[in-house]
């Protein structure tokens, strides 16, 4: 029974982990496959897990939304990165981060991470925050969200429009990208 809900935490740690953003029980508890009670007291455990341990980490909890956050002790820190990350130049992740979503928006951050094959939260973040990419309601997926440049993006290039961005028309269909998104979607459904 311990090691299953030290399984359970595990998990519930990394999906916080992986989005960057806060979610809902209701979402933890789909995707893990437990009752929402039971995600909520593993959610508990954890967020006094990391306040015995005085981590860098925090798990906030509001009304039935939780997130993954810094602690406050390291906020000053985490400022000055973030301020070095916004108003310094691109970094080579959040430049193939942006022409991602550039070519190939509007993406959700799935379909991102299995382009690129690592997290990019972060990098989502920082581009965010820049003004550079925003987040759009996904159709397909009424759960989850996209991503697509925004009009200062379009400004700072000097284009109309991301058709207007070099070889739009070959990278935005190239048929490497679609096999790695098509085989991201088939093993998902075979899932189901």
């Amino acid at each position: 029974m311990k090691k299953k809900m030290h399984d359970h935490i595990r998990t519930i740690e990394a999906i916080l982990f992986m989005y960057g953003r806060e979610i809902s029980f209701t979402r933890i508890a789909d995707l893990i496959g437990e009752p929402e009670d039971d995600v909520k007291a593993h959610v508990k455990k954890m967020q006094e897990d990391y306040e015995l341990r005085n981590a860098g980490l925090r798990i906030m909890i509001t009304n039935n939304i939780v997130q993954m956050v810094t602690h406050p002790d390291v906020s000053e820190v985490i400022e000055s990165i973030t301020k070095k990350e916004i108003e310094g130049p691109l970094t080579p992740v959040s430049m193939e981060v942006l022409s991602i979503i550039a070519y190939r928006g509007p993406i959700g951050k799935m379909d991102i991470e299995a382009i690129r094959g690592v997290n990019c939260s972060f990098t989502l973040r920082n581009l965010l925050r820049r003004g550079l990419i925003e987040r759009v309601d996904n159709e397909a997926h009424k759960r989850s969200q996209s991503y697509h440049v925004t009009m200062d993006f379009l400004r700072i290039l000097g284009v109309q429009s991301v058709q207007d961005l070099p070889e739009f028309i070959e990278l935005s269909t190239d048929k490497r990208i679609d096999a790695v998104l098509y085989n991201e979607y088939s093993n998902e459904e075979e899932k189901l």
